[in-house]
């Protein structure tokens, strides 16, 4: 029997657990629709040391992030969304905090919004519901969520250039180089599972090919060229797709 599979992530991170457990259960007992239930949401109890060692081990994962502000010993959480910023861009913040302390800029951090506990519960229950119908329906998705060897990347897909299927693992060929990375990402799903999660830029080529059509440098009915000098195959099955899509390659 296969595992329950959750189409989204719900972060929850606190000053303590019973805190954070509040807002958790408060969650999950006052959201009830077609969109968020516990068949298609998980909810992640963090603390703050919890979640720096996911960022950290590349474990973090969360769609959506709930945090205070203050912390103790003078940590924040306006730092730590900064970071979730930096290593999961499609982590959509929200701080929800006893108070918001003078000192600290709120704005300095991607965050989609900042809510008073008790006074707006309320609120926060409807924006919760239409934030996550939203993201389900968003038929322009701009990020993919990937994992390989119990690490996970979150990749903007106009980075990607072209996936393949090389000895049974799914490469992913980026333009992310540098003097660390090859701009290489790998995992095991199957590129018609795949598909499903790319916007409409890219284009199947063969049974073990996708490409972005925003760095194909040519084409012929054979094969697809791309910007690093790459030629990709094209399936005799895939001849007809390619084909309509390379009318928008200029």
């Amino acid at each position: 029997m296969r595992g329950r599979e959750f189409n989204m992530t719900i972060g929850v991170c606190d000053v303590n657990p019973d805190e954070t457990q509040r807002t958790v259960y408060f969650l999950r007992s006052q959201i009830k629709n077609n969109i968020i239930d516990n068949e298609n949401v998980r909810f992640v109890s963090y603390n703050l040391d919890s979640v720096m060692l996911d960022i950290d081990y590349q474990k973090f994962d969360c769609d959506i992030f709930i945090t205070e502000l203050l912390y103790p010993n003078g940590k924040n959480g306006v730092n730590l969304a900064k970071r979730i910023n930096a290593v999961a861009p499609s982590c959509k913040i929200l701080f929800y905090v006893n108070k918001i302390p003078e000192e600290l800029d709120i704005y300095e951090a991607n965050h989609v919004n900042c809510m008073l506990k008790g006074r707006h519960d309320a609120r926060l229950v409807t924006f919760m519901n239409d934030l996550v119908e939203k993201m389900n329906n968003d038929d322009k998705k701009q990020f993919i969520k990937i994992r390989y060897d119990r690490n996970v990347n979150i990749l903007d897909c106009r980075d990607i250039m072209y996936i393949k299927i090389e000895n049974r693992v799914t490469i992913y060929y980026t333009n992310r180089k540098n003097d660390q990375r090859d701009g290489k990402y790998y995992e095991y799903r199957p590129l018609s599972e795949i598909m499903k999660e790319l916007p409409d830029n890219f284009v199947r080529c063969s049974a073990a090919a996708v490409v972005n059509r925003d760095y194909i440098s040519n084409y012929n009915h054979q094969t697809v060229t791309m910007v690093d000098g790459e030629e990709i195959k094209i399936g005799r099955r895939y001849g007809g797709i390619v084909n309509r899509a390379s009318n928008n390659v200029k």
